[in-house]
C-alpha cells in the first residue's frame, strides 16, 4: 500500500505500539517463571527505547525540514515543553510516594537528598552519582536531554553527508561515550529519514512487492529478532535501529487498512509520553501486587495499560483545567 506522508497520526500511532512495547518490557522482562516466550518477548520489546529514538529523531527533523533552524527558538520550545510535563508528573506522584507510600527521598537518595532530586529534575542524574534515582525509568530523560541539545549539529551532519554519517554513527556504537552512544545511530536514522522521505520511499519499495512484502518483512524482522538475542557485534541494542524500523513498519502497515486500530493505537499514542513518566510507579512503586495479581500476562498487560490510559486521561483534563498549554 502507498504511503502518500509519515504523518502525526502515523507517528503517533508507532509511539502507541512502543509505549505498549515498554510495559510489556518492564513488566516481564525480569520474571521468566512467566514462561519461555513471554520472558524472551519481554526481553525483545526493550526496542521501544529504539523506536521513540528514532521518532524523536524524525519528529525533530520534520519540525525544522523547512524552515531555518534557530537554535534559540528551537531549545526553548522544545526544552520548555519537555521539562514542564515531566516535571509536573514528578509533582503529582513524588509526593503521593512521600507522603503515603513510605517511599521518602531520603530514603531513596541518603545524603543531599534534595539537591540530588533537583539534579534528576533538570534530566542530568545518569551522568552522575544520583544514577536512577526517585524512578528508574526517567534515566530516558538524561538521554532526550542530550539528545535535543545535540540534534542541530546531528541534523546539520547528517544533511551534509547523509549515509556516511549514519557510518559514523555505527562506528560510535562502540566508543565509550556514557549513555549516549548506543543511541546516536538511532536518532539518526530518523533525521535520515525525514530528510530523505525515507518511510515514503521503504513502503513505495514494498509497495511494487505486492503481498511478498509481508513475507519479505516477517523474514527481516523473524531474523532481526533472533540475532539481537544471539548474534555478536552488531547485537543487542546496537541492531535496534533497524529493528525499530521494521516494527514501525508493521504498525503502518496496519494502521492504514484498519481505521479502529489507527485510531486505538494514536489514542494511545498521544499519552504515550504521560505514561512513559508514571507506569514504573504503578506497577513497581506503589501497586506492584495489585498489578501481578492478576496472574496471566495479558491480564497483567490489559490492567496496566487500562489504568495507565485512565490517569493519563485525567491528568490531561488536569492540565486543560490549569490552562497548562498556555502556561508553557
Amino acid at each position: 500500500m502507498i504511503l502518500p506522508k509519515f504523518d502525526i497520526a502515523i507517528t503517533n500511532a508507532s509511539k502507541g505500539m512502543a509505549l505498549m512495547l515498554i510495559l510489556w518490557h518492564h513488566l516481564f522482562y525480569e520474571k521468566p517463571e512467566m514462561g519461555f516466550w513471554v520472558f524472551q518477548s519481554a526481553l525483545l520489546a526493550k526496542v521501544c527505547v529504539a523506536i521513540y529514538v528514532v521518532l524523536s529523531g524524525y519528529g525533530l527533523a520534520e519540525s525544522v525540514k523547512r524552515k531555518k533552524l534557530e537554535l534559540l527558538s528551537f531549545y526553548k520550545k522544545r526544552l520548555v515543553k519537555l521539562y514542564m510535563n515531566y516535571w509536573l508528573i514528578a509533582l503529582i506522584f513524588i509526593p503521593l510516594g512521600v507522603l503515603f507510600m513510605g517511599r521518602t527521598l531520603e530514603g531513596v537518595f541518603g545524603e543531599h537528598a534534595y539537591f540530588k532530586l533537583f539534579i534528576q529534575m533538570i534530566g542530568l542524574h545518569m551522568f552522575t552519582e544520583v544514577g536512577y534515582g526517585y524512578n528508574a525509568t526517567w534515566w530516558f530523560m538524561s538521554l532526550i536531554v542530550v539528545l535535543y541539545a545535540i540534534f542541530p549539529v546531528v541534523y546539520k551532519l547528517t544533511l551534509k553527508f547523509k549515509i556516511w554519517f549514519l557510518g559514523v554513527a555505527a562506528v560510535v556504537l562502540f566508543v565509550p561515550i556514557p549513555l549516549v552512544n548506543d543511541w546516536i545511530l538511532p536518532f539518526s536514522v530518523g533525521i535520515y529519514l525525514s530528510q530523505n522521505d525515507g518511510f515514503v520511499k521503504l513502503f513505495a519499495w514494498l509497495d511494487k512487492q505486492g503481498a511478498w512484502r509481508f513475507i519479505t518483512l516477517f523474514v527481516l524482522t523473524a531474523l532481526v529478532a533472533w540475532y539481537r538475542q544471539n548474534g555478536a557485534v552488531f547485537d543487542s541494542i546496537r541492531i535496534d535501529s533497524l529493528f525499530a524500523i521494521l516494527l514501525i513498519i508493521w504498525t503502518t502497515e496496519l494502521v492504514l487498512v484498519s481505521n479502529v486500530a489507527q485510531k486505538v493505537l494514536e489514542f494511545i499514542g498521544v499519552h504515550s509520553f504521560n505514561i512513559f513518566l508514571f507506569h514504573t510507579f504503578i506497577y513497581y512503586y506503589y501497586f506492584g501486587d495489585a498489578i501481578y495479581f492478576f496472574k496471566n500476562p495479558i491480564l497483567i498487560f490489559s490492567v496496566l495499560l487500562g489504568v495507565c490510559l485512565v490517569i493519563s486521561v485525567g491528568i490531561e483534563y488536569f492540565k486543560k483545567v490549569i490552562a497548562f498549554d498556555k502556561i508553557i
